[in-house]
């Protein structure tokens, strides 16, 4: 005979039931210290102030596992300092801790969905990949491995710093001699840079014919031993095809690894009719990044070595046979322009152009226009961002917050549209000054 089993319906007594289990749940987990619970809530809603660019999962992870890491830190130094003072007794009940707790959490998930939504519209209109549903599931996956890697760094690091030799020596050296095996690897024969080198494209604008007649003149970093070598052969090749003949000579710094702009080059050699030569000399083949944080030096030497070797050529002729010396650089090219321009009299370059220079640098010369896009975290790369408002940054501004979002934004600087980000196409402006 088969039997029925009753089905399970819902009613006062099996709610209470579900109730009486959540709260014997709730009392078995410790309850979070309402300062902890603010501080470490305050710094993900603080992770998600929108930037010049759309950020990715994996640049928002990084920044809200930092802000994480830097508000555990703050507690713990807050807590040391408190307990040497008076024993510390976390206010509230269990119960008041518990609704903080999940009141803090609800405002988090409801500034992330906010922020999810200009995020979306933001990288809509720069042309960029729009966050998809899983955004926050993998910035909070990064988030977690920024905050697990800087918990147990700190660990490690507290455990080394209480060794000493007479304790034992032996952890300690053998920390020492890993650091000594790692920076050898890294000076040996093997290239680890070879990820980052870049090879120019065939179609480059220096590597063309001018649609115009312009001159184009360009040195590999391959053909020369130094930059000042490379700078020599690069203007015997502009002085070879008749550069010296133009009206106007226009010094083209590149980028780290040898680019310059097409659209630049085009609207100069427009601009004089192509009556023009145009002369770059590529010093390296690693990215602007990696040369303006490790090592600007060959791009410094270049730029210099080149408006010299210029100069002097332009120097030794008539002076009513001398064309007009313009100088031009992008990003790193640009910082090197304004260096190698220090050291020369301001009649011996007519004018000056500047596109997107790090930290907005200027060089003073009286013919000088620069050019930067509002959203260019490059322009804003300067100490002052981190302390005052620029004063056409286009968006929310914290003090230190927003600088380090501006570091951040690099990694997608060159992802939208030209007109935005480090990007600079036809839109821009790129008249030559007038001598």
């Amino acid at each position: 005979m088969l039997t029925r089993t009753p089905l399970l319906t819902a009613g006062p007594g099996r709610d209470r039931a579900a109730l009486a289990a959540a709260g014997r749940l709730r009392d078995r987990l410790p309850a979070p210290p309402v300062g902890a619970t603010l501080t470490v809530g305050s710094a993900l809603v603080l992770s998600t102030i929108p930037s010049l660019l759309p950020r990715p999962a994996l640049t928002q992870g990084l920044l809200t596992g930092s802000l994480v890491l830097l508000a555990l830190a703050v507690l713990a130094l807050t807590r040391v300092i408190v307990t040497r003072r008076a024993r510390v007794v976390s206010p509230g009940s269990a119960r008041a801790r518990w609704t903080v707790a999940a009141g803090t959490a609800s405002a988090v998930a409801g500034t992330a969905w906010s922020a999810q939504l200009g995020l979306g519209q933001h990288a809509a209109g720069l042309a960029m990949a729009v966050p998809g549903p899983t955004y926050w599931l993998t910035a909070g996956g990064w988030a977690l491995l920024v905050v697990g890697l800087g918990l147990t760094a700190a660990a490690g690091a507290r455990r080394l710093g209480g060794i000493t030799w007479r304790r034992s020596p032996l952890p300690l050296a053998a920390a020492l001699l890993a650091g000594v095996t790692v920076t050898s690897a890294a000076a040996g024969p093997a290239d680890v840079l070879a990820p980052l080198r870049k090879d120019l494209a065939a179609d480059h604008v220096m590597l063309t014919e001018s649609p115009l007649g312009a001159s184009r003149s360009f040195a590999r970093a391959g053909e020369s031993p130094t930059p000042e070598a490379g700078a020599e052969l690069a203007v015997d090749r502009l002085v070879a095809e008749g550069g010296l003949r133009r009206s106007a000579i226009v010094i083209a710094l590149p980028t780290g690894s040898g680019w310059v702009n097409g659209e630049a080059v085009s609207a100069f050699e427009a601009q004089l009719d192509g009556d023009v030569a145009v002369v770059s000399a590529q010093y390296g083949d690693l990215p602007s990044w990696w040369s303006y944080l490790v090592d600007q030096e060959p791009a410094l030497r270049s730029a210099e070595a080149l408006l010299d070797e210029v100069v002097e050529r332009v120097g030794q002729l008539p002076p009513p046979d001398r064309p007009d010396v313009y100088v031009f650089g992008e990003s790193l090219g640009a910082l090197a322009g304004q260096a190698a321009i220090a050291g020369a009299t301001a009649s011996s370059v007519c004018g000056v152009v500047w596109s997107g220079a790090p930290g907005g640098a200027v060089s003073g010369h009286p013919r000088e226009r620069s050019l930067h896009n509002v959203d260019d975290p490059v322009y804003y790369l300067a100490a002052d961002t981190a302390l005052r408002q620029p004063d056409d940054w286009p968006t929310t501004w914290l003090p230190g917050l927003s600088y380090g979002t501006t570091v951040l934004d690099l990694a997608v600087s060159l992802a939208p549209d030209d007109g935005h980000g480090h990007t600079y196409g036809p839109e821009q402006d790129w008249t030559l000054p007038a001598c």
